[in-house]
C-alpha cells in the first residue's frame, strides 16, 4: 500500500531548517539508549520494537521536501531490523561498546528513507546496550520517555494491554494547525511579542573557531546531597527542580557575561491536551526563558523571578515564538544559541521479567545548538552535560560547566546569600 501523505507540523518545518544546515553529522538524532542486564531475549526485544513501530505512526514516517514544502509520508507497519553486534571477544568490551555507541550517534538518520534504526551490542553474556536511534523529526524527549516505558512492558509481555493512543501524530498536527490559524492564541502571540522585544542574547565568550575544531561535550556529576538540596529548595519555594536548575544557570551566565537581562531557550513538551499524552512525535515547542535579575539579588530572589518566567512560558507554550514578528533589532545571534534542557525524572532503572532496563544519557550526540546545558537524573544525583559548538573554546566550556557545579553547591549551602557572594571567584 502506498504511504499516506500528511502535512508537516510547524515544529517539524522549523526543525527541518536545522537539518538542512547541519546534515553532516548526527545532531538531529534522538536516541533511546538503554542498558539491559540479566537473561536477555534479543528476539523478544526485536519484537517489542516492531510492536512499538506498528503502534506509533511517527516511527514509520518518512519526509519529502524541506522548509515550507516539508511533508510527511506515513508507511504501513513492517518488522524492525535489529542489528546485533557481539563484542564479547573484544579485549575491552566496555570500551568497544562506548566507541560503537559514539559512532552510531554520530551517524545521521536519513529520514527520507526511514526515520529509525536499531542496534544492540552484546557486551557480556548478561549485558546488552540497545540504541533505538530516531530522527528528531519523529520524536522528542516526552516521546522517548513513553517509548522506554512501553518497550519494557512489551518485552515482558507482548500481549500486554497498553493505554490507548488517542491521537496519532497527524491528528496532533491537524489540531495544532487549527489552533494556529485561529484567534485562540492571540493572547499567547501578544505575550511573546512582549517577551522578545528588546531581547539580547547572553554574550558568551564565543570565538572564530580554528579550522580543525570540532563540537565538544563535557559532563559533571552533582552528588546526592546537592541534588537533594536542589529538590528541597524547589519544595520550599513551591516550584520545580527545572526552575531551580535554570536559576543556577542564570546565576552562572550573569557571572560570565555581566548581564542582568538573560534569555535562554528550552524545549517544552507542548502537550496541553489530554489526547496528546501518549502521542509519539515531535510535539515540543521551543520557548524563550527571559529573566531580569532583581537588583542586589539573592539566589532566593532570582529563584522567585525564574519561577515567574517558567510559569508564564508554560502557559504560552503552544505558540511557537519563531512565528511571532517583533520588529526587534539584531539579537546578536540565534535565540537558540544558548539552550537549557532537563530530562524528566522518570523511572530510569526498572526490572521486568528478570531483566533490568536502565535508561542512559546519550552524551556522545552532536551539538544541535551553540551551547546546550542539559541535566539528567542519575541515581540519587544529577548529571550535568554541556554540549557546545567549536565557537566555544574548550577552556571556556570547562569554566562554564565547573562554574555551574560550584554554583549549585553554593546555593544549596546558602540560598539566602547575595549572588555576588555565592558566585565570587
Amino acid at each position: 500500500m502506498a504511504p499516506r501523505p500528511v502535512p508537516a507540523s510547524v515544529g517539524q518545518r522549523l526543525l527541518g531548517i536545522i537539518e538542512h544546515y547541519r546534515a553532516d553529522h548526527g545532531a538531529l538524532n534522538c536516541p533511546l539508549l538503554c542498558r539491559l542486564t540479566g537473561e536477555i531475549d534479543l528476539t523478544a526485544l526485536r519484537d517489542a520494537l516492531t510492536t512499538l513501530t506498528a503502534r506509533h505512526e511517527a516511527l514509520r514516517t518518512t519526509f519529502v521536501g524541506r522548509g515550507p514544502r516539508l511533508s510527511q509520508l506515513v508507511h504501513e507497519p513492517q518488522p524492525v531490523a535489529l542489528t546485533v553486534v557481539d563484542l564479547r571477544g573484544e579485549p575491552d568490551p566496555q570500551l568497544a561498546t562506548d566507541a560503537a555507541v559514539t559512532a552510531e550517534l554520530a551517524t545521521r538518520v536519513d529520514v527520507a528513507q526511514w526515520p529509525t534504526r536499531a542496534i544492540a551490542w552484546r557486551v557480556t553474556d548478561h549485558e546488552v546496550v540497545l540504541c533505538f536511534t530516531m530522527h528528531h523529526l519523529v520524536t522528542d524527549a516526552w516521546s522517548c520517555g513513553l517509548l522506554f516505558e512501553e518497550l519494557r512492558a512489551l518485552y515482558a509481555d507482548p500481549r500486554v494491554e497498553l493505554p490507548p493512543v488517542s491521537w496519532q501524530y497527524p491528528e496532533f498536527v491537524a489540531w495544532q494547525e487549527g489552533r494556529l490559524a485561529g484567534s485562540d492564541l492571540d493572547r499567547q502571540r501578544d505575550f511573546w511579542r512582549t517577551q522578545l522585544t528588546g531581547l539580547r542574547l547572553p554574550r558568551l565568550p564565543y570565538r572564530e573557531p580554528p579550522p580543525q575544531a570540532t563540537p565538544g561535550v563535557l559532563g559533571r556529576d552533582l552528588d546526592a546531597t546537592v541534588a537533594a538540596g536542589m529538590r528541597d529548595l524547589a519544595r520550599r519555594h513551591r516550584t520545580t527542580l527545572f526552575t531551580v536548575a535554570l536559576a543556577v544557570y542564570y546565576a552562572v551566565l550573569h557571572r560570565v557575561t555581566g548581564q542582568g537581562d538573560l534569555a535562554v531557550a528550552s524545549l517544552f513538551a507542548n502537550r496541553t491536551r489530554p489526547e496528546s499524552q501518549r502521542t509519539v512525535g515531535f510535539c515540543a515547542n521551543m520557548v524563550v526563558l527571559r529573566t531580569r535579575l532583581p537588583p542586589f539579588a539573592t539566589f532566593q530572589g532570582l529563584l522567585e523571578a525564574t519561577h515567574s518566567t517558567t510559569a508564564a512560558a508554560f502557559a504560552n507554550q503552544e505558540q511557537p515564538y519563531q512565528a511571532v514578528s517583533t520588529g526587534s533589532a539584531n539579537l546578536g545571534g540565534r535565540v537558540d544559541d544558548v539552550v537549557f534542557q532537563m530530562m524528566a525524572e522518570l523511572a530510569h532503572k526498572v526490572s521486568v521479567d528478570g531483566v533490568e532496563f536502565e535508561l542512559l544519557v546519550p552524551e556522545a550526540i552532536g551539538s544541535r545548538f551553540g551551547t546546550e546545558l542539559a541535566l539528567a537524573p542519575r541515581g540519587d544525583g544529577l548529571r550535568v552535560v554541556l554540549f557546545h559548538t567549536p565557537r566555544l573554546a574548550p577552556a571556556d566550556a570547562v569554566r562554564l560547566l565547573d562554574g555551574y557545579a560550584s554554583a549549585a553547591r553554593a546555593v544549596v549551602a546558602n540560598p539566602a546569600a547575595a549572588l555576588s557572594t555565592l558566585l565570587r571567584r
